[in-house]
């Protein structure tokens, strides 16, 4: 698996010349219901979608959480004299924050890093930090087949969708993101820290908790299947 620590000085300067990065950025803002003030960046890395967010959204409150050190660190570098952001250690297993705290949940390429034995526990923290009726914003790379770690169509879907998007990231100037998309290929194939599902097997898992209303958003080109789950909580306590 990637050092998440070692990648946090280069992040920026990888994806921000990915297209299909900065459209899924701007597509999840597209999201945002008015009156939303309380937003949890869940795997926040350096900051990029709660930049948009501030920028976006004046009366913004937005906090990051992120389980790498040194994504944290590039994070409150940006963020030291905005006083509406803050920052903190946490997972999407572990959000160290109060229940209902927060009005919308975002999260972007972070949450396929979850294994599919947490899931569950994943959307019961989600579920838990959101006020009643609040939301979830989740942007992140899906598959389209589902299926055992080594099954022939798994693969070949996966091998297809990351090495088309390295190529269309190669064509846009993208040459650093390239190089790590293709460095992730074989963590995905093994599923070591990578573990991408189908928007189908997550939209299961988020009804359990009570998760409702949902919308799927396809972020372009479709056929890397990044896409954004819009859902809301349930709205009884």
């Amino acid at each position: 698996m990637l050092d998440w620590d070692d990648f946090s000085e280069t992040y920026d300067r990888d994806f921000h010349k990915d297209p299909a990065y900065e459209s899924a950025l701007q597509l999840m803002l597209d999201q945002v219901e008015p009156g939303d003030r309380r937003f949890l960046d869940l795997g926040c890395g350096t900051g990029n979608l709660t930049h948009r967010l501030i920028r976006r959204f004046p009366e913004a409150r937005v906090t990051g959480v992120d389980p790498s050190k040194g994504m944290r660190n590039v994070f409150s570098r940006k963020f030291a004299d905005v006083s509406r952001v803050r920052v903190a250690d946490g997972s999407s297993l572990d959000i160290p924050f109060d229940n209902g705290e927060f009005d919308c949940v975002m999260s972007n390429l972070a949450i396929h890093h979850v294994k599919p034995d947490d899931r569950e526990g994943c959307a019961a923290e989600i579920t838990r930090v959101l006020r009643p009726g609040g939301h979830l914003i989740y942007s992140d790379r899906f598959c389209n087949v589902e299926g055992p770690a080594g099954d022939p169509a798994r693969k070949r879907d996966t091998i297809e969708r990351l090495t088309g998007w390295a190529l269309y990231c190669l064509e846009h100037g993208a040459y650093e993101k390239m190089l790590r998309i293709l460095e992730t290929i074989p963590f995905d194939l093994k599923e070591d820290g990578e573990y991408p599902t189908t928007v189908e097997t997550w939209k299961l898992i988020l009804e359990r908790p009570g998760f409702t209303d949902f919308n799927i958003v396809e972020v372009p080109p479709e056929r890397f299947a990044l896409r954004i789950i819009c859902c809301r909580r349930h709205t009884t306590t």
